[in-house]
């Protein structure tokens, strides 16, 4: 087999490289102890650095420029929550993310280890070996995919392999906000391409972003698995970046048999329908095509092939190739014959169902995470329905997969306010959760805290209480006092204590929650300026006026800013200061504030900021 160089850049983040550039001085960022800069790419500089909330060490990116509107600011932030909440042992974690002078940064897992590409040369890996760690890399894709996240710039140097050799994907989902609509996921001919054009697959080098889905990260798993089996890449990879863009976009790949002859026919097989540039002929997603790769190794018959007598008979001989060759009996191979022509038609209708079954799923997932991110939760809430009732059909009730869609029906329940659906299903999925997973485990306490906002809607703030102060404790100690998964909880139990009349209790919650935001956000961030928001309005009913006018006036100033006066939030705020300022006979200036918020449209209650 003809193994690939490294790619001559370094991975998206990683714990080695080819080394670091000239070195300068590093970035202050509040929260984490810069230890050395790991090097830099196209996309921007890698530190290894100290998270000091934790103590753990994390690869700190930054990214080159700056995410110039507001759009992308959002769009950047829904995908860091996103993606920081894929769970898979081969997809790196994203923990935090911020501005730093106008530049996003991310910190995520560290991974140790050289890029794919380049473990696959210095270990001069066979064939085998990389079809394993292949398929591991596409079923964490197809984790990921069945999650709504796409990640649209799959490439060697985006997937790091440690000493055990295990893969490890990065900067999963990060790619729709880095190439998204605000640059016009600029992948045209006609335009300035952002991207690899090199894994890129043909509806992405077209410029077609509606046809970009789960298949077009599998035709790029397929470029990756092509360059490592053969040395090449499926299209020329010469000339100027339009020729090798319109190569994609418009030819056929070349053949994997004429790029090595160490490619045979069933392999062949497997890449061409990887790489088919009409996304509808290709695996329908990245499992399937783990699946085939898995049917590959073990000799078993491909599902990209005609599922006829003579094929699956070919197999089988293949299979058991010494124990035929031994016999040489006649009985066995009319058996074989009898076995597989009897289970062929039933082998390729099933196969059929579930590639559309599987297909349907993932567009529905990827459906409900679109109308969820427009704020559409009508819509997002029948979406989720039906994957939740296909799963349980297809599952059983008890499959984490199944619980998962369940988990998606809850939140989106809370957020229409219909909190007594919500109630009812939360603590039906917190029962499954707790028998199948466990009571500590991570995906309990999001099912204990989705119980806890319902029960606070319902105005049964003593149950909310006791509910929400049992998910803190468990997120505390799973997860760290600073994780976004426990600094919501924080701020429920916060909002359940106030509704209560608690507000020394409840102000303490939200200081705790500002100061941890503050530390790991920094102070120029949404979630941030929402938790000062918050706190402010426990002072206020506390009396504390003065405190409240100040931590108001001076978040506004922020928030007009960097997200603009007509901005909810901001409204939000406003109409915070104002009442403030009438709580202190500051009528005018109050009444100055009403009319500039005059517009406004209220915010939606806990939770709606999430």
């Amino acid at each position: 087999m003809t193994t690939p160089a490294s790619e001559n850049h370094l991975p998206s983040i990683s714990g080695s490289g080819d080394g670091p550039g000239p070195p300068g001085p590093p970035p202050e960022i509040e929260g984490y102890e810069i230890t050395e800069r790991l090097g830099e790419g196209g996309m921007g500089t890698v530190w290894r650095a100290i998270q000091q909330s934790t103590r753990r060490e994390v690869a700190l990116k930054f990214l080159a420029g700056a995410l110039g509107s507001q759009k992308a600011h959002t769009r950047f932030e829904r995908e860091v929550e996103l993606t920081a909440r894929l769970e898979h042992p081969n997809i790196a974690r994203v923990y935090d993310s911020g501005i730093h002078h106008g530049a996003y940064y991310y910190a995520m897992e560290l991974i140790d280890g050289p890029d794919l590409a380049g473990y696959v040369a210095e270990r001069n890996l066979p064939q085998r070996q990389v079809l394993e760690l292949m398929r591991t890399v596409c079923l964490a894709v197809q984790h990921a995919h069945q999650r709504g996240v796409i990640h649209r710039d799959l490439k060697p140097s985006n997937i790091l392999v440690t000493d055990d050799g295990q893969p490890h994907v990065l900067d999963f989902g990060l790619a729709k906000a880095l190439l998204g609509d605000d640059t016009g996921l600029s992948i045209s001919m006609d335009g300035d391409v952002t991207g690899t054009p090199a894994y890129m697959s043909p509806e992405q080098a077209a410029g077609t972003t509606a046809a970009i889905d789960t298949r077009s990260d599998v035709y790029s798993l397929g470029v990756i698995l092509c360059r490592l089996l053969t040395g090449q890449f499926p299209h020329e990879h010469s000339g100027t970046r339009y020729e090798m863009l319109r190569r994609t976009a418009e030819e056929e790949p070349r053949r994997p048999r004429e790029l090595s002859g160490q490619v045979g026919r069933e392999l062949e097989a497997v890449l061409l329908k990887t790489l088919a540039r009409d996304p509808d002929e290709r695996y329908a997603s990245a499992g399937d095509l783990a699946r085939d790769i898995g049917n590959y190794l073990r000799g078993d018959p491909l599902a990209v092939r005609k599922p006829t007598t003579a094929y699956f008979l070919a197999r089988s001989i293949w299979k058991y190739r010494l124990p035929v060759g031994v016999a040489a009996s006649v009985l066995v191979t009319l058996a074989v014959i009898a076995v597989w022509s009897y289970f062929s038609i039933a082998h390729e209708r099933n196969l059929a169902q579930i590639a559309t079954k599987r297909e349907r799923e993932a567009r529905f997932e990827l459906e409900g995470r679109l109308h969820s991110e427009r704020r559409d939760f009508a819509e997002a809430e029948k979406v989720y329905r039906k994957i939740y009732t296909t799963r349980k059909e297809s599952l059983g009730e008890d499959d984490p997969r199944t619980l998962n869609a369940l988990h998606d029906v809850v939140v989106t329940l809370n957020r229409l306010r219909k909190y007594d659906k919500a109630e009812k299903k939360a603590r039906k999925l917190l029962a499954a959760r707790s028998r199948v997973l466990g009571e500590r485990h991570v995906d309990s306490l999001a099912a204990m805290h989705d119980l806890g906002v319902a029960l606070s809607g319902l105005r049964r703030h003593d149950e909310a209480e006791i509910i929400l102060e049992k998910t803190i404790a468990g997120r505390r100690k799973m997860l760290g006092d600073d994780n976004r998964d426990t600094l919501s909880t924080t701020r429920a139990l916060a909002d359940a204590l106030l509704a209560q009349l608690k507000y020394a209790e409840a102000e303490t919650l939200y200081r705790r929650s500002v100061e941890a935001a503050q530390r790991t956000l920094g102070d120029d961030q949404p979630r941030t300026w929402f938790l000062t928001i918050s706190l402010a309005r426990v002072l206020q009913r506390e009396c504390k006026h003065v405190e409240a006018e100040a931590l108001l006036r001076k978040a506004l100033v922020s928030m007009r800013a960097s997200l603009g006066p007509e901005h909810r939030l901001t409204r939000y705020a406003t109409d915070n200061l104002a009442s403030v300022l009438t709580a202190q006979g500051k009528d005018a200036e109050a009444e100055e504030l009403r009319k500039e918020r005059s517009r406004a449209t209220p915010l939606v209650p806990p939770g709606g900021e999430e």
